[in-house]
C-alpha cells in the first residue's frame, strides 16, 4: 500500500472557502477521483491544506484523510498574496514522513514554499506532480527547476497545455490534461417553470469577480420588459467594501427586489440552485477554469462568460453551448439570449452534452489513475 497526497499549499480562507466546509465545497472533482482511487487500489489518499489554527489537525471524509498544517504566513485578503503562504510544520512533517506521490496544486506562478517542498520530496526519493490551477505564469530559475524536476505536469484544459508548450519554461516537459469533472447523476437538468429570467452567480464577493456586470444585466432586462428578472448571488464576502458598493448599487437602481444575496451554501445544496436558474453568470475577465461553470452546464444551464484567454473561452463556444462577450457588451448579450427562447433551449442542451462528453468524473479518475501509476514507476 502506497500513500498519495494532494496538497493545496494555502489556507481555504485564502481561496475564499470556509475551512469547516472545505471537504464538501473545495476541489470536489479531486476529492471524488481520489476517493475512487482509494477504493479501487487500497492506497492511502489525503487532501492537505494550511490552517490559521496553531496546531495540526485532521479528519476523514469519504475515505480521504484531510490534513491541515499551521500556516506561518497568514495572508487571506489580497488574492495575489496568498501565494506567499508557507508552513514550516508541513515541511518538517514531509521531511520525516514523505508520501510516495504528492500532487502540489498551485497556480502557474508557483511559490517559494512549493519549491522548498519539492526539494524535500526528491531528497527522500519520492515523486511530486505539479498541478496548475491557473493560466498565468512566473518564469524564473526557481520555477524552471521546479517544473523540470516534477514527474509531470497536470493542467485542466487542452488550450492551456497548448499555450504552455509554446513557452520556454515548459518546453519538452510532460504536460497532461486533467479534466475537472462532475457527477452528472447529481448535477443534472430538472424542469424549470420560471415566469421571468432567473440568473445565478456562485463565487466569492470580491471586486475582480465583477458581479456588478450581472446586476447591470438585471437592470437592462428590467428596462426591456422583464420586470421580474432576478439574480441570486451565492458565496462568501471576501471584500466588505465591494459588497457594500453592490448593495448601494441595488438601491440606486431600484433593484432590491430583483437581486438577492444568499450567502455561503454547502456544495451539496448547489445542484438545486443551478437547476432553478435559466442562466449562470460568470462576469469576471480574470477567470481561470471554474468548476461552477461545469456544474451549471451539467444541469443544462448555459454560462454567460467573458471572452478572454483561459477560463470560459476554453470551454464555451458562443451561441453553441454558452455565451461569450466583452465586459462592455455583457448585459446586452444576456438580453439578446432571453429574446430568443428557442435558441436558448438548444444552447442549454448543448451545454449538458459538452459536459457529458468531456467533463465527467469518470474522465477525471482515468487521468488521475494513469498519472499516479506513472509516478509510482519512478520510485
Amino acid at each position: 500500500m502506497k500513500s498519495i497526497s494532494l496538497l493545496h499549499p494555502f489556507t481555504p480562507q485564502a481561496a475564499g472557502v470556509v475551512e469547516k466546509s472545505v471537504a464538501t465545497y473545495h476541489s470536489q472533482p479531486h476529492l471524488k477521483a481520489m476517493g475512487m482511487l482509494a477504493v479501487k487500489t487500497g492506497h492511502e489518499c489525503s487532501m492537505e491544506y494550511f490552517t490559521p489554527r496553531r496546531k495540526k489537525y485532521s479528519f476523514t471524509f469519504n475515505k480521504i484523510q484531510y490534513i491541515f498544517y499551521p500556516v506561518d504566513f497568514k495572508w487571506n485578503g489580497d488574492h495575489k498574496k496568498w501565494k506567499k503562504q508557507i508552513s514550516k510544520k508541513c515541511l518538517k512533517e514531509y521531511g520525516s514522513n514523505t508520501p510516495d506521490v504528492t500532487i502540489i496544486n498551485m497556480s502557474g506562478h508557483s511559490s517559494p514554499f512549493s519549491f522548498e517542498l519539492s526539494k524535500v520530496i526528491l531528497k527522500n526519493k519520492k515523486q511530486y506532480i505539479a498541478m496548475l490551477g491557473g493560466q498565468h505564469y512566473t518564469e524564473n530559475d526557481r520555477n524552471r527547476e521546479y517544473y523540470r524536476n516534477a514527474n509531470h505536469i497536470l493542467v485542466h484544459t487542452q488550450m492551456q497545455k497548448n499555450d504552455m508548450e509554446k513557452m520556454g519554461m515548459f518546453k519538452g516537459l510532460d504536460i497532461r490534461v486533467f479534466p475537472l469533472g462532475v457527477d452528472c447523476d447529481i448535477f443534472k437538468p430538472e424542469v424549470r417553470n420560471n415566469n421571468a429570467p432567473n440568473l445565478l452567480y456562485v463565487g466569492r464577493i470580491v471586486e475582480w469577480k465583477r458581479i456588478h456586470l450581472a446586476i447591470e444585466a438585471i437592470q437592462l432586462l428590467k428596462e426591456n420588459g422583464y420586470a421580474d428578472a432576478r439574480l441570486r448571488i451565492i458565496g462568501p464576502i471576501s471584500s466588505e467594501n465591494y459588497y457594500k458598493s453592490l448593495k448601494n448599487m441595488l438601491v440606486d437602481k431600484q433593484l432590491e427586489k430583483n437581486v438577492e444575496f444568499l450567502g455561503h451554501k454547502e456544495h451539496s445544496e448547489l445542484p438545486g440552485y443551478f437547476q432553478e436558474a435559466d442562466l449562470f453568470t460568470l462576469p469576471s475577465d480574470k477567470e481561470t477554469f471554474g468548476m461552477v461553470m461545469i456544474e451549471a452546464m451539467a444541469c443544462g444551464i448555459p454560462v454567460a462568460g467573458i471572452d478572454c484567454p483561459g477560463g470560459p473561452a476554453d470551454v464555451i463556444t458562443h451561441h453553441e453551448n454558452g455565451l461569450l462577450s466583452s465586459p462592455e457588451n455583457y448585459a446586452a448579450t444576456i438580453l439578446d439570449y432571453f429574446k430568443n427562447p428557442e435558441r436558448a433551449e438548444e444552447i442549454g442542451k448543448n451545454a449538458r452534452e459538452k459536459v457529458l462528453k468531456e467533463y465527467s468524473i469518470q474522465a477525471t479518475f482515468a487521468v488521475l489513475n494513469e498519472s499516479i501509476h506513472t509516478a509510482f514507476n519512478k520510485i
